[in-house]
């Protein structure tokens, strides 16, 4: 951290600037071994177990200065001591007294919602403004440090001047504090940006493709012969036939044979054997993205690993007929770089010398593979990875 003696420390409600500016400043006070004094932080509790500094609450912000040396100082809504004064009136001992605070060791954090609440005088001797952004309400906090106030910071959400990192909300600090009073509740709820919507729909969209181009090589491939229609017996025989029937089998082969092998999957009873013939398989088509951004709010709909060049990446495969088809990452990301190979398909070479075949119907399955392997290529990366990956543990999304 740097070695700014004041620090301003900003953010909307419910961006985590309260609960991100405590665990910060105790790992700093623990490290450096020095106690923290704090002021307004509701119920905060110092014998928490996430907190290892020692804290110590005192009650007069405005004579921060008459606090031990080598204090550390944090306080809470400062503009409610430290607001904006009228132009021309004195300048109070809590801001000029930042002019020599190093003297004396101090270190002061003031917390709030925006620079523009903090008297100029104290702004002006910022040598450190932090700044807390919780996007859509959700777990992810982008923290923008700057060496000086940067006083339009809640207009903008990308600084040339500023260093940004990307944290997360850390559970373990959570109860040190009250962010909410008794018999209240937060209400800032997650929000799903609009890029995730665009992403499903897209993915929707390219699978029920995927699935119409399927149909269309069926309807032109061989017609398979229908197997031999079983004389069926007349509704007459049906209402009495059940009698006879338990008479040749037991009730235990009854039940066996209504009773699905697979849990949840009506068709697999035995029953169905001769009906449940497969009519084609799952062609996979694979599509992948590296935003960030639709990674961490869609990522239990893909599969989530590293490429070879260490960048995160998200990875989905799905059937013609748009459902999901369960592989490995390593798998998905090959399909969408390198295609896959179907041997189910004729030579383009077969179906430009005329060799189509029996089926008479090879030069338009050929056409529809050629316009799914066009959509398949479309979602692949700009820039190509190998087969390869070299697995790395996986952040929490």
């Amino acid at each position: 951290m740097s070695t700014a003696t004041f620090v301003l420390r900003t953010g909307k409600q419910g961006n985590g600037k309260t609960l991100n500016s405590i665990k910060e400043i105790d790992q700093k006070a623990h490290r450096e071994g020095r106690t923290v004094y704090y002021c307004n932080i509701t119920d905060f509790k110092p014998d928490h177990p996430a907190i290892k500094a020692t804290w110590v609450e005192f009650d007069h912000p405005e004579t921060w200065y008459d606090l031990p040396q080598n204090a550390i100082i944090v306080i809470d809504e400062a503009q409610t001591w430290f607001r904006v004064r009228p132009q021309g009136s004195k300048v109070p001992l809590y801001a000029s007294r930042l002019e020599i605070m190093r003297k004396d060791g101090h270190e002061l954090h003031a917390i709030t919602q925006s620079p523009k609440l903090i008297d100029s005088h104290m702004r002006e001797l910022c040598g450190m403004h932090i700044h807390y952004y919780r996007g859509r309400g959700g777990k992810f906090i982008k923290r923008w440090e700057f060496d000086q106030p940067v006083m339009n910071v809640g207009e903008k959400l990308d600084f040339p001047d500023g260093q940004s990192t990307r944290i997360t909300i850390d559970p373990t600090y959570f109860g040190c504090y009250k962010s909410v009073k008794d018999g209240t509740e937060h209400h800032f709820k997650f929000r799903a940006p609009r890029a995730l919507y665009v992403f499903v729909v897209c993915l929707v969209l390219l699978g029920l493709a995927a699935w119409k181009i399927s149909g269309r090589i069926v309807g032109d491939a061989e017609p398979v012969a229908e197997p031999e229609q079983v004389a069926q017996p007349s509704k007459g025989i049906l209402a009495t036939a059940s009698p006879a029937s338990m008479d040749t089998i037991g009730v235990d082969e009854y039940i066996a044979s209504r009773t699905p092998r697979v849990a949840d999957v009506p068709s697999s009873a035995p029953r169905y054997d001769q009906i449940a013939q497969p009519v084609t398989f799952p062609r996979p088509f694979c599509v992948s993205t590296s935003d960030l951004e639709m990674l961490k709010r869609n990522s239990r709909r893909m599969s989530v690993g590293y490429d070879q060049d260490g960048n995160l990446a998200g990875c989905r495969c799905n059937s013609q007929q748009g459902t999901r088809v369960d592989v490995s990452f390593e798998f998905c990301m090959n399909v969408v770089t390198n295609g896959l190979f179907d041997d189910t398909k004729p030579d383009r070479q077969q179906v430009a010398g005329g060799d189509r075949g029996t089926d008479g119907g090879a030069g338009r399955h050929a056409g529809a593979d050629l316009q799914l392997a066009s959509l398949i290529s479309s979602s692949s990366s700009p820039e190509p990875v190998q087969a390869q990956y070299v697995p790395k543990p996986l952040p929490k999304l």
